[in-house]
């Protein structure tokens, strides 16, 4: 069947769909969680209100009491027969009193009707305690008073029996809420893991499968079989693809037809393969170096998320932005600096201290050198002058790539030293490392551009060919030689 006949239907809209199910899912799960974890958190201050009324309450009625005590031991009992007794009496009092204007808050978030309960009791209260103490001041008995202090008594009962019924209320209400929640979650994990299912199938069945039989057609493809039938038949972006493919593959097998006849014509194509290839290998140069500032972003991310799994107060993080930052403008320029490999031009320059530029990249390294068992030591000679001209970028990037080839060179245990420091009228970088150290057969090789000496896949040979075209371009000159254990390496610039 021509592809061209099939219904049109898009990849690209099918899973954006998918996404955006997921997406009102976790978002509309969220919030509804949010609503209730802040009614939870509302009860929960409404529950310790009330804990508080409720201990409060029960002081209340324990001074209260202790007067009732008084008056059934001694029912007779005044200022003049009983000092004592009545400065105890009148020591519950003052004490039920000063508890009782604790009770109130500016911002109380007890129930509005709970509220109007209470306070008519408090009232209750009080006036009851005011009429004691005028009792006492008029020298009546405790006898005498006995129906003050039985309804004063009530009344803090039923203070106490109100605040301890809201808690009890409240905490009920706070145990729904949470099962609400977690039902919520439930249903939330749920709908989640089928829509994550759903999208799974979708991009099994509409992605993973056509890549696979396009992956085939590919094989047979590169096996030398030109003259194929489309691959996937499906009027999507994949379908396209591969019916765009078995065009390209039947046009290729047509012009392979062409060219057995044109000896000419196939040394041509020999030569357009061999440009191919130094393009790969160019294309694969420039990769590497677009890594450098990747590592160093992916790095600072590292370590804001390990101070923020650290329940780190967030003071690093500015540092950590504008290193991010920095390494994001430096990958723009990176281009630009595997040029000058081939090209001399001039560009705009600064006064700038390596020392700061050394450091700053040092912390890039923090994690890897850890997880490696590496030591990093770094020795800016504090209080020198180390200020050079030039770029700072590129400066950054010399530091990075040596560092990044002695972290490598180095086995777990080892060290790293990096000094930097005034010779006279030059600036002396000195970068050490633990490894093997580099033959002395080798080391007037080691800056050719795609020279390595690491294994097939674990380099380029552009980090070191970049180190040198910088060094150069600022007027100085590097060497290496054998440290104390694994390689040194020197670079000596004018200073400022």
């Amino acid at each position: 069947m021509a592809i061209d006949r099939l219904p049109r239907r898009s990849l690209r809209r099918a899973v954006l769909l998918a996404l955006c199910w997921l997406a009102l899912v976790v978002v509309s799960g969220v919030a509804a969680e949010l609503s209730m974890a802040r009614s939870v958190h509302l009860d929960v201050v409404r529950l310790f209100e009330e804990l508080r009324e409720v201990a409060l309450a029960r002081a209340v009625v324990e001074e209260l009491r202790g007067v009732a005590t008084w008056q059934q031991a001694v029912p007779d009992g005044d200022a003049q027969s009983h000092p004592l007794v009545m400065a105890d009496v009148r020591q519950h009092c003052a004490a039920a009193t000063a508890t009782l204007q604790r009770f109130a808050r500016a911002s109380d978030p007890s129930a509005p009707e709970h509220d109007d309960d209470e306070r008519a009791l408090f009232t209750r209260v009080r006036e009851t305690l005011q009429q004691l103490r005028r009792g006492f001041a008029a020298g009546r008995t405790l006898g005498e008073m006995e129906g003050e202090v039985t309804a004063a008594l009530h009344a803090a009962n039923a203070i106490a029996h109100a605040v301890d019924s809201e808690s009890r209320q409240i905490g009920a209400e706070l145990d729904r809420r949470t099962d609400r929640m977690f039902l919520l979650l439930v249903v939330l994990g749920i709908a989640s893991v089928l829509t994550v299912g759903a999208l799974g199938w979708l991009l099994s069945r509409r992605v993973l499968q056509p890549v696979e039989d396009l992956r085939a057609v590919t094989e047979r493809f590169g096996q030398g079989e030109l003259d194929l039938e489309p691959a996937v038949h499906r009027n999507d972006e994949l379908g396209q693809l591969a019916h765009a493919f078995g065009t390209m593959a039947g046009e290729l097998h047509r012009s392979r037809v062409e060219l057995e006849r044109r000896v000419e014509e196939r040394s041509k194509e020999v030569l357009r393969s061999a440009r191919l290839a130094e393009l790969g290998t160019l294309a694969a140069g420039i990769a590497h170096e677009i890594n450098n500032p990747l590592a160093s972003i992916v790095a600072c991310s590292d370590g804001m998320l390990r101070d923020l799994e650290r329940g780190g107060d967030g003071r690093g993080m500015a540092e950590y932005l504008q290193i991010l930052r920095k390494e994001a403008m430096r990958a723009r320029d990176i281009t630009s600096t595997l040029l000058r490999l081939a090209h001399q031009d001039e560009r705009g320059r600064e006064v700038f201290d390596i020392g700061e530029q050394a450091s700053e990249v040092v912390k890039l390294f923090a994690h890897q050198a850890k997880a490696s068992g590496v030591t990093v030591r770094v020795d800016c000679a504090a209080g020198e002058d180390l200020r050079i001209e030039g770029d700072p970028a590129e400066w950054r990037q010399v530091f990075f790539n040596l560092l990044r080839n002695a972290l490598d060179a180095s086995p777990s245990g080892g060290s790293v030293d990096l000094r930097v420091c005034r010779r006279g009228a030059d600036l002396e970088i000195t970068l050490c490392d633990a490894g093997s150290g580099i033959p002395p057969e080798l080391r007037e090789r080691v800056f050719e551009p795609f020279f390595t000496t690491k294994s097939p896949g674990a380099g380029t040979g552009l980090g070191l060919a970049i180190v040198h075209r910088i060094v150069t371009a600022h007027g100085g000159h590097i060497l290496v030689d054998d440290g104390d254990p694994g390689a040194r390496i020197t670079i000596r610039v004018g200073a400022v």
